[in-house]
């Protein structure tokens, strides 16, 4: 099908030098014998619908993490404007919830383990795209573990105007005459119970990895209690999975980033050319 933003000049068919763009293939099914599978299916995102104290699907003015990116990025529904689904205004006051979904034992246990750095790189953005907008993430405990990762908070914070506030909000209500969500926490510091009104809530929503379960069943592999491939031997070999000549990496081998996935990547094509060549 036609992709967003897509339309259909070909100009990007005449310009690629590699000729790999054909607008007549069509979807196929292939069969191939091959030495090694690695698995690298990346996530998907947990639907935070059950959660309904945080009023998403209900309340305008709440958004999902993915959704408040695509507000942001010139491709979008409001090409690179940052304008608040309810009226179409600026929002100047954010919210960012986090582990909406993560680190909840009625949901997913585990910590998605980007979505820190995730809410600090949005606030960012929405400074850069309106200079004085005022972010404020909520959040459990911040993970912020990469290479300068704090460097960036420290940053976000003296630069960009982001407030950190370690709570876990309890309830987002809305204001009926401004349709402003108001946020209701408990703020851990002190053991007071506040609120505070804001233009626009993000919910930073849990990761799951993707077809996971409908893998292990084809490839006969084992899968650990959160849904991710199980590994044997971390230590030593730590992309294994329980099936010989089976690999994975990234999102769907256990919670990570972009450069953890890559390099887990190199580590798995490295396996699958160890076992191919005849080692272990």
């Amino acid at each position: 099908g036609q992709i967003e933003g897509c339309i259909e000049c070909h100009e990007c068919a005449k310009r690629c030098e590699a000729n790999a763009i054909a607008y007549t293939m069509q979807d196929e099914h292939i069969e191939i014998d091959a030495g090694a599978i690695i698995l690298a299916t990346g996530l998907d995102l947990y639907d935070v619908s059950p959660l309904t104290e945080y009023g998403y699907g209900k309340i305008k003015n709440v958004v999902t993490a993915i959704e408040f990116e695509r507000l942001t990025a010139a491709s979008g529904p409001t090409f690179g404007e940052l304008k608040r689904p309810s009226d179409g205004k600026i929002p100047h006051a954010i919210a960012f919830i986090q582990c909406v979904g993560s680190r909840d034992f009625k949901h997913k246990a585990y910590c998605s383990s980007v979505c820190c750095m995730h809410a600090t790189k949005e606030a960012i953005l929405a400074y850069e795209h309106h200079p004085g907008t005022k972010s404020t993430i909520f959040y459990m405990d911040l993970r912020a573990v990469g290479k300068r990762f704090q460097e960036y908070v420290t940053r976000a914070k003296e630069d960009y105007n982001v407030t950190y506030i370690r709570s876990r909000p309890g309830m987002v209500a809305v204001n009926p005459e401004n349709q402003n969500p108001i946020v209701w926490y408990e703020d851990t510091t002190t053991t007071e119970t506040k609120n505070m009104e804001v233009d626009l809530v993000v919910l930073c929503q849990a990761m799951t990895p993707r077809g996971s379960k409908e893998l292990a069943e084809i490839l006969d592999i084992k899968l650990n209690e959160y849904g991710f491939v199980e590994v044997p031997d971390k230590l030593s070999h730590p992309v294994d999975s329980t099936r010989p000549g089976i690999f994975a990496c990234g999102y769907v081998h256990s919670p990570r980033d972009i450069p953890d996935s890559v390099t887990q990547g190199s580590g798995a094509a490295a396996r699958a050319a160890e076992v191919i060549a005849g080692g272990n």
